[in-house]
């Protein structure tokens, strides 16, 4: 994400928190809606994940980011446009329908998990990374489906671009 954040990478690991907020576990009873069941009201209400429409699109639409700087947020976004260029561990779709896929499916499933969003080092593993079924937080005793963008450090960017096209 360095290249596309620049100066606003600080912001990077809050806007994964907003993400992962509107996907979370359920918090409660009714009274508390948000998370995940609202997402799967969401999406039955107005298919805000929908194939061929970008991931980005759907992000924007829910307000993600809202709360850092307009500079860093439409950097976020770009980002986002930009994984339809990355490759995915998911046969035949590049990372942006691969997200949008495991996510359409998710929200339509009889019993949904929460969706856990998270970075690893490009220079690693190339492409987005989705688990149907994995438990990223130690610290939680839930399951969830976890995607995984490609991110690198500003000043490694080439570097890591130069590693990813060895590594395909």
């Amino acid at each position: 994400m360095g290249f596309f954040m620049k100066e606003h990478d600080i912001y990077v690991g809050s806007m994964l928190d907003d993400l992962n907020l509107r996907f979370a576990p359920p918090q409660g009873g009714k009274e508390h809606s948000g998370g995940i069941d609202e997402m799967v009201e969401l999406q039955k209400e107005f298919q805000i994940f929908k194939d061929g429409r970008p991931f980005a699109t759907s992000v924007t639409s829910l307000h993600i980011g809202g709360g850092a700087n307009h500079e860093a947020k439409n950097r976020f976004y770009a980002y986002l446009k930009y994984l339809r260029r990355e490759t995915s561990n998911v046969k035949g779709k590049d990372g942006d329908a691969a997200i949008v896929a495991a996510l359409i499916k998710d929200l339509a499933a009889k019993k949904p998990l929460p969706v856990y969003f998270s970075n690893h080092d490009l220079r690693e593993s190339a492409g987005v990374i989705i688990k149907d079924k994995a438990r990223p937080l130690f610290y939680m005793d839930q399951d969830y489906l976890w995607i995984s963008f490609p991110s690198a450090p500003r000043s490694a960017d080439g570097a890591a671009k130069k590693a990813a096209k060895k590594k395909k």
